[in-house]
């Protein structure tokens, strides 16, 4: 899960991890309407306020359900809300055909009935881009990633990372994740890193 149900925040050096709840929609509106932030998620289009809504309904939903989601970021300094970062659900595709890239899904209503799945847990993370390049991503992704894994008994923690997003894949590896394989997300081909059993965080890294 992503916070335990008697911990209601997380903490690394300059960040607070909180669950995300309703005051937080026009923040998220406004950076999904963001082409520069929106352009290594999913499809690779801003979403509408609409479609924003729907995301964060589905976070909630898997808060209950699956006690997973994203979390928000906030800023010590100033109490800022900058960005998300957190644990989702993912259904990846085994024992595929011979040349076929594997699949994964986000939506477990998604996955095809006669799909052979595996659920992984995906770490995942969304700045405002006014908080890029100062730490805050490497910092949100260690802090999770380490309450994760000691808290939590999980198969397996991965990331995909679109394949031109240069500045998380070197996030991951610096964070000693290694690249397993690509997959297809809604069509589009993404890589996947599977997380260490543990990492040793060094603060300052600027990314």
């Amino acid at each position: 899960m992503t916070l335990a149900h008697d911990t209601d925040r997380i903490e690394s050096e300059r960040l607070i991890f909180r669950r995300i709840d309703q005051t937080d929609f026009e923040f998220f509106v406004r950076i999904h309407a963001d082409p520069m932030v929106a352009r290594y998620l999913g499809r690779g289009r801003v979403r509408s306020i609409e479609e924003t809504h729907a995301l964060l309904e589905s976070f909630y939903e898997t808060y209950e359900r699956l006690e997973l989601g994203p979390l928000a970021v906030v800023r010590k300094a100033d109490g800022i809300l900058i960005g998300r970062c957190g644990l989702c659900d993912m259904a990846l595709e085994v024992n595929t055909t011979s040349g076929r890239m594997p699949r994964v899904w986000f939506q477990r209503s998604q996955v095809p009935l006669d799909s052979n799945v595996i659920f992984e847990q995906e770490l995942g993370y969304t700045l405002d881009r006014h908080y890029w390049g100062q730490g805050y991503a490497s910092e949100a992704a260690a802090c999770v990633f380490e309450y994760a894994s000691s808290t939590m008994p999980f198969r397996s923690i991965v990331s995909v990372i679109h394949p031109d997003n240069a500045a998380s894949i070197k996030i991951a590896k610096r964070c000693g994740a290694r690249h397993d394989n690509t997959v297809l997300l809604m069509g589009q081909e993404f890589l996947r890193f599977i997380w260490p059993g543990h990492i040793a965080w060094q603060s300052g890294t600027r990314l």
